[in-house]
């Protein structure tokens, strides 16, 4: 039994380091080509993607500072057909492809326990990211959560254990349930146009994978708020909208392999351990 890591960034390489550790064998490349890698794929049993598997939705995500293309689809036609090919967040067409050539594969996301443990370095890492940011402390500010998935969730709860006052804001009416069952100030997305409740927010944290800032919105944000996205595409704000108004907006998507890749690849390397290999820790 053979796992081989392909691509990513230091989350890969953590999580090969914690199998090695637990006497699993198992091999990281990230710099290779297509046909030097096909007898290290062959005698694999277990093909580890990174998380994101592609940024492109076609291609391998290598690291941030190479763009090779190797395709997603060449991967998976060297492979074995019983080799199994995990990953976290397979894009759609990908994972439809390996339905039809009837391959065996598994996304970390398909499990909640992996993605509230990646959701709580997400948010780490964005208080984090805000904290270098701007100029004041967290304590006392005034901080708006777009989204309460699991992310905004546990953000929300971070943030007031460090004395901010928050306002969370979201769209479904369970999810304002809960955001008032939970103690946090609720407000309704789609009434923000004209909300007379809306304030001049020190930060604003994003979630939600859609366009919801408008230009309307954006025109009601002050200059000196500090706008950190952590949705996936197509994100929460434009980035030419954010521009134009001379607003301070970073997107910080994909945290855990940047903030904490230790934690995030051990969490890879546990998910692989116990729901691939049918091994405990």
């Amino acid at each position: 039994m053979k796992v081989l890591f392909l691509g990513g960034n230091q989350r890969e390489k953590y999580a090969c380091d914690y199998m090695q550790n637990h006497s699993i064998k198992s091999e990281l490349i990230r710099n290779f080509s297509i046909e030097n890698i096909e007898p290290a794929i062959k005698e694999s049993r277990v093909i580890a993607l990174p998380t994101p598997v592609s940024k492109d939705g076609i291609n391998l995500y290598i690291s941030p500072n190479r763009h090779d293309d190797i395709k997603l689809v060449d991967i998976i036609d060297i492979a074995r057909l019983d080799s199994l090919i995990c990953g976290g967040k397979f894009p759609l067409k990908i994972k439809e492809y390996m339905i039809s050539q009837k391959r065996r594969f598994f996304d970390y996301f398909d499990l909640e326990p992996f993605q509230i443990k990646n959701a709580l370095l997400s948010a780490e890492g964005a208080i984090y990211y805000a904290k270098e940011k701007v100029d004041g402390s967290i304590h006392g500010s005034e901080i708006a959560i777009f989204g309460f998935g699991r992310i905004g969730k546990i953000l929300a709860h971070l943030l007031r254990a460090q004395g901010a006052k928050i306002d969370v804001w979201a769209r479904k009416d369970s999810d304002l349930a809960w955001i008032r069952v939970e103690g946090f100030n609720a407000l309704r997305i789609q009434n923000w146009d004209t909300c007379d409740d809306f304030k001049e927010y020190d930060i604003i944290f994003n979630t939600v994978p859609y366009r919801i800032i408008s230009e309307s919105f954006a025109e009601r944000i002050a200059s000196n708020t500090v706008i950190i996205d952590l949705a996936s595409h197509p994100y929460g704000m434009d980035e030419v909208l954010a521009t134009k108004r001379g607003l301070k907006y970073y997107r910080e998507s994909g945290i855990p392999g940047r903030y904490a890749p230790k934690s995030a690849g051990e969490i890879v390397g546990k998910t692989i351990m116990k729901y691939v290999l049918d091994k405990e820790d």
